[in-house]
């Protein structure tokens, strides 16, 4: 598959495509995800984020439109196969293997948090001019921008995550309320107090 224009499919893929049983069934993740690379402006995500990211579209395609919650539209997100987002916690949060479905359950903590609005509103940011090249200095406009967005100091959670935070962004936030919950494993509700 190839998010382009036109966006193009195996053939042997079809059915998970169009095909109403198959949808109903499994929902359809492979293709909503490739449709979120063309709502994306790369340049602001961080390599570790870009398959992330798109794969929100998914997850937010798959629910809103189809009905399907996450754990059904794929299966790297059902409740028994999560239990990696703990080892990644437990074992120092290290950046280097903050891979796609780690990256990609730091977001859907934020989404629980905030709901997709926030999350769509944030990416009404992706036409800001002069981003940073630096993928530290990316993370932290995103962990910036977003807090700010949501009225609420994420420093601590995306620090959790293993995200590097800059000064400059600790001392932009000081005036907004401290997020005080670190992130919390499979079928937990976010509490930011």
């Amino acid at each position: 598959m190839h998010a382009g224009n036109p966006v193009m499919h195996h053939l042997k893929s079809v059915t998970e495509v169009v095909g109403v049983r198959s949808l109903e069934a499994n929902g359809l993740w492979g293709a909503l995800h490739e449709l979120g690379h063309n709502q994306q402006q790369s340049e602001q995500f961080s390599p570790h984020a870009s398959k992330a990211t798109c794969s929100l579209w998914s997850v937010y395609m798959n629910k809103t439109v189809l009905g399907i919650p996450k754990d059904k539209a794929h299966n790297a997100l059902a409740l028994e196969l999560r239990k990696k987002f703990r080892d990644y916690l437990e074992n120092g949060s290290q950046l280097k293997y903050w891979e796609v479905f780690t990256a990609l359950e730091t977001y859907l903590q934020v989404q629980e948090a905030f709901d997709w609005e926030a999350l769509i509103k944030y990416f009404e940011y992706q036409n800001m001019s002069e981003l940073p090249d630096d993928n530290d200095l990316k993370m932290n406009l995103w962990a910036e921008t977003f807090s700010h967005l949501v009225k609420k100091n994420l420093t601590p959670f995306f620090k959790s995550w293993g995200w590097p935070p800059r000064r400059i962004v600790l001392s932009s936030l000081p005036s907004l309320p401290l997020c005080v919950r670190v992130p919390l494993l499979p079928n937990r509700a976010l509490n930011f107090i």
